[in-house]
């Protein structure tokens, strides 16, 4: 649902949505709630991978960048006829991405382990405002 914690602009480009969303618990299902209300044209498997990897990169958000209720990240999603491009931007701190792989003793871990294999391309860059977390599908 788009509501006071996501709001939806579409870009210049038809195939251009982005969106601003409050951090915290709810982040993850505003994220999926806002791109599955902009999305009607993705083949049903591909429209399933984008959501599963925006949701474990807005939880990555919220657990490592700290983004709680009171601060904001942003989502932007790219759409060609062959493939889709997300980002999650956060206020974060730069930080270097490391070979994703679970921790065998703590819970969690898989969120990149997830984009990795499902992902045809991801990658990690740092510039204003923070820290920009993206990847790329096949459609």
């Amino acid at each position: 649902m788009i509501g006071p914690r996501a709001k939806l602009a579409r870009g210049s480009d038809a195939d251009v949505y982005a969106f601003q969303l409050t951090g915290g618990p709810e982040a993850c299902m505003a994220a999926r709630d806002a791109v599955a209300a902009c999305d009607g044209q993705l083949p049903a498997a591909t429209r399933h991978d984008v959501l599963l990897l925006l949701s474990e990169l807005v939880a990555n958000a919220v657990r490592h960048a700290g983004v709680g209720p009171d601060r904001y990240l942003r989502v932007e999603l790219r759409r060609w006829p062959r493939r889709v491009r997300v980002e999650v931007i956060d206020p974060g701190g730069q930080f270097a991405p490391v070979r994703p792989r679970p921790i065998d003793d703590e819970p969690g871990g898989w969120g990149l382990v997830l984009v990795e294999r499902i992902a045809a391309r991801w990658g990690v860059g740092h510039g204003a405002p923070g820290n920009r977390v993206w990847f790329e599908v096949e459609v």
